[in-house]
């Protein structure tokens, strides 16, 4: 069996990679911090694949442990992690952030990484491989826009971990990169006024289909030519 576990991964691009993997034979288990309705929507989505999956409400800095013995992970013969998951967020000027703020970020993006990871990867260690994806952004390429500032810190220092976990585990069988989507629309930027969203969007680099973003993340994961050695990957 194949099994995905992902973080963050009912709304959104979540939901598009959860469904992407599930219809391509993997079974998905999507971890989820709060909405019950889109995590109910996703699983009855699952329900209809084969293998399917499950949903489970976890907080990534403090998943139970139990999730990590589900028999669909333990006994995985190809096992991924794609730790989607971040802070909910409005573009704000940085002089009106706290350093709470921050820290929440980074407690999403990278401790949510560590926590998530350290169980797995012990797991992949004795299975002999295993792949761990983590989800960046464009922002981090180059000079970020303006009002990201508590986001986009805590993803350069997802990115830092990514390459840290590649050097040291590459060698093992364990590949391990990160992919870099453009802005997209989201649930969670749908939140945001909509004259933010446009001055962002006509100001990005590049836009992102949640869907589409999804499948080329797939095709990652699925190319056993891509070494996963710590390569940043637009999507």
């Amino acid at each position: 069996m194949k099994t995905l576990v992902v973080t963050g991964g009912t709304k959104g691009l979540g939901r598009e990679i959860s469904l992407a993997f599930a219809r391509t034979g993997y079974y998905v288990v999507a971890l989820y911090s709060s909405d019950d309705t889109a995590a109910e929507e996703l699983k009855n989505a699952l329900d209809r694949l084969k293998p399917g999956g499950c949903v489970l409400r976890q907080d990534v800095c403090s998943v139970e442990p139990d999730v990590w013995d589900r028999k669909e992970i333990q006994d995985a013969e190809s096992l991924v992690l794609l730790h989607n998951a971040c802070a909910a967020f409005a573009p704000v000027p940085m002089h009106q952030l706290g350093w709470e703020d921050f820290e929440k970020n980074f407690r999403v993006a990278v401790k949510g990484a560590w926590d998530c990871t350290l169980p797995l990867l012990r797991l992949m260690v004795k299975k002999g491989g295993g792949t761990v994806v983590n989800v960046l952004t464009s922002a981090v390429s180059g000079m970020p826009p303006k009002g990201f500032a508590a986001y986009v810190t805590a993803k350069h220092a997802l990115h830092g971990f990514t390459l840290a976990l590649a050097v040291e585990y590459s060698a093992r069988k364990i590949r391990v990169f990160s992919v870099s989507p453009g802005y997209m629309d989201t649930p969670l930027t749908e939140k945001w006024d909509a004259r933010l969203r446009d001055t962002i969007r006509a100001a990005s680099d590049r836009i992102s289909v949640p869907a589409d973003a999804a499948a080329r993340i797939l095709a990652l994961v699925e190319d056993k030519d891509f070494s996963g050695g710590g390569e940043d990957r637009p999507v």
